[in-house]
């Protein structure tokens, strides 16, 4: 009895003893299908088993998971396999090797983080650990902290939690394939569909539970009736479709999208929070793929808005800067790239096109000097060996409009009014150059201002002058662009976007 309780206590207190020529075996054995073996070896040292706590493992093991089903890296979904077929000591190494790992990956992501979410994959080695990881990993063994240890893996977001159990209720290995919607022709309400399809496939994509797809399909008259119609609807909303009712291309794209897929981009989105869990009490936040601006304070939205990105030729980087001050009524310094792709072409072919769109040529930025349109010999020089600057006068149809929002950045990218007002009515807004277009520009302007104690008489007269004058912010604000292909709502709905530079489907494997 006595030995018995001798071994309880011995596994409850992770004391399970090992031996050391098997731990100095195993690790020479599978040396190449351990990303750390000298590492691991090291901690086996006392000959004692590292991982009896159900929590340690299962944190762990869900951090690995999420990364798996992320599809960032072939040789993690291995991994993955192998611990779960694993026991006692082998459970023991692999766990300890992975721990190294997944830290490792964390502490890299502000570095490498946009390499590996948005273009390319999960290097084979991601490197070498810092000394500290190592040290925390030992403090863990040595003062009973794994659990705490491992509950770090997790992205230090307030929507983790929600996002994770959303993931959840797609996920389904087991699944038996539903068959997707095939028809090429618009579907208009009240017009003949295959009903159950519909109804199965709007299950799959998580916009009924099981027990509301059975009471609809005991409905089924084989038309495409109101009651599906408002589904639809909710599901083209859900998706930033337009939200009418009429299945199209898009709305049958998302339609058929596996749930396996869905949990890919939940899984690779979740690994994307990483790169801005850090931001700060006062923020501006431009989501890329929804196409909307957010401002917010102490975890408060300020204020919210449309906003035209980059197209897919000149994307809208990913960046963090700082909102300091407005400008208004801003000239234009026409960027090299789009003076010679956009502006010149124009310019070479119809003489009268620069004036008439208020550009300056000036010699360089620094100069106060502008050359006369009508002094360039146009025959003499080309596109490439043209030598000046262009620079586009305030007014009501200056690219940027009537304000500025000085972000300074190495991409020179800002954000701004437009005069292109239209294009904010469409559902697709990637138009611009990389710069932001802000719809409700005035109303940020008028709130920034506010918050840096201008009078409303300040205002207006920074906005009637014709000149052009910058008003600085009391306080800088903290400005994020970010990708989110999938994101938790205020809802506590996941909401899916287009993958408009096609970052998810880089960082997918081509297996």
């Amino acid at each position: 009895m006595g030995s018995f309780f001798a071994l309880f206590f011995m596994l409850i207190l992770g004391l399970f003893p090992v031996n050391a020529s098997e731990i100095d075996a195993y690790v020479e054995q599978h040396e190449t299908q351990l990303f750390y073996p000298q590492l691991v070896a090291r901690f086996y040292q006392n000959e004692q088993l590292k991982w009896y706590s159900p929590n340690a493992r299962k944190n762990l093991e869900n951090q690995l998971a999420l990364l798996v089903l992320a599809d960032l890296n072939n040789a993690l979904e291995q991994r993955y396999y192998h611990l779960q077929n694993s026991k006692d000591l082998e459970y023991d190494i692999l766990a300890t090797d992975t721990l190294i790992y997944l830290l490792t990956y964390q502490s890299k992501i502000p570095k490498r983080g946009r390499g590996w979410f948005f273009g390319s994959r999960l290097d084979e080695h991601i490197g070498e650990p810092y000394p500290q990881i190592i040290s925390s990993i030992n403090s863990a063994f040595t003062d009973e902290r794994l659990d705490y240890l491992t509950q770090t893996l997790a992205p230090n977001s307030e929507k983790y939690e929600g996002f994770y159990g959303h993931l959840l209720s797609y996920y389904d290995p087991y699944s038996e394939p539903i068959e997707k919607l095939t028809s090429s022709k618009l579907i208009r309400p009240n017009q003949e569909i295959s009903y159950v399809s519909l109804v199965n496939r709007l299950y799959v994509a998580g916009e009924l539970t099981k027990e509301e797809s059975r009471e609809l399909l005991l409905h089924d008259n084989g038309l495409y009736n109101l009651e599906l119609v408002d589904v639809v609807k909710r599901f083209q909303k859900r998706h930033g479709l337009l939200p009418d009712g009429i299945i199209g291309p898009k709305t049958k794209y998302w339609l058929n999208m596996s749930a396996k897929e869905r949990v890919r981009i939940m899984a690779l989105n979740i690994q994307r929070l990483r790169l801005w869990e850090n931001k700060k009490a006062r923020f501006v936040l431009v989501n890329i793929p929804s196409y909307e601006m957010q401002y917010w304070q102490e975890d408060e939205l300020l204020f919210h808005s449309k906003v035209i990105v980059g197209k897919l030729a000149r994307k809208t980087p990913l960046f963090s800067t700082y909102l300091n001050s407005i400008v208004f009524n801003p000239r234009w310094k026409v960027p090299t790239k789009i003076m010679k792709e956009d502006i010149l072409p124009k310019a070479f072919n119809d003489k009268g096109f620069l004036q008439a769109q208020n550009f300056e040529i000036v010699p360089t930025w620094l100069s106060d000097e502008v050359i006369p349109i009508e002094d360039i010999d146009w025959e003499q020089m080309s596109i490439e060996t043209f030598p000046y600057k262009l620079r586009q006068k305030s007014g009501n149809s200056n690219a940027l409009g009537r304000y500025k929002f000085n972000t300074p950045n190495r991409n020179a990218i800002y954000l701004h009014d437009t005069p292109s007002k239209s294009l904010f009515r469409k559902q697709t807004r990637a138009y611009s150059s990389g710069c932001i277009r802000v719809e409700r520009a005035s109303e940020f302007a008028q709130l920034l201002m506010k918050e840096s104690h201008f009078s409303k008489k300040e205002y207006r007269n920074y906005h009637q002058l014709p000149e052009t004058k910058e008003a600085f912010l009391s306080q800088m604000i903290s400005v994020y662009t970010i990708y989110q292909t999938a994101w938790i709502d205020e809802k506590n709905q996941v909401q899916f976007r287009d993958d408009i530079y096609k970052y998810d489907q880089w960082s997918k494997s081509k297996n």
